[in-house]
């Protein structure tokens, strides 16, 4: 256990891999029913909800792979983190026309789908704002 209290702990960065894999499970849940996105849509609408996950999960890696002990790297880390933001807030806009376009998609339906991601954003946020420099490794 940590002895810093709950009001004062700052994201590690460690808690988007829980997050994420939410994320994915309730994506996949959610895109997986035939009841809410018809198979029609699985082309237009479904693998390109799949692929910005994807893309958004492969920048968070590349931003973790990085050990920032100069500045080039911890730009570059902060840069992973952007672009991670920025594939994220596309998946929700993609989410968010797949609400207007397909009559079985409600807001209902993809709330907690909504709810995950903006927690997930928010966490990779909070990251990017506290990225700092590391002590070199020995």
């Amino acid at each position: 256990m940590s002895n810093v209290y709950t009001r004062n702990r700052k994201p590690t960065g460690k808690e988007w891999a829980d997050k994420r894999v939410d994320l994915l499970i309730e994506l996949r849940r959610v895109t997986g029913n035939p009841n809410v996105f018809p198979k029609r849509t699985l082309y237009t609408d479904v693998v390109p909800l799949l692929n910005l996950f994807d893309r958004m999960s492969f920048y968070i890696d590349s931003a973790y792979t990085r050990f920032p002990v100069n500045d080039d790297e911890l730009h570059r880390r902060k840069e992973y983190l952007q672009l991670a933001i920025e594939a994220g807030e596309s998946l929700n806009r993609k989410l968010q026309d797949c609400v207007w376009a397909i009559e079985t998609v409600t807001p209902e339906r993809v709330e907690q789908v909504g709810l995950l991601l903006q927690q997930e954003l928010s966490l990779l946020r909070g990251v990017k704002k506290n990225a700092k420099l590391q002590k070199n490794r020995k």
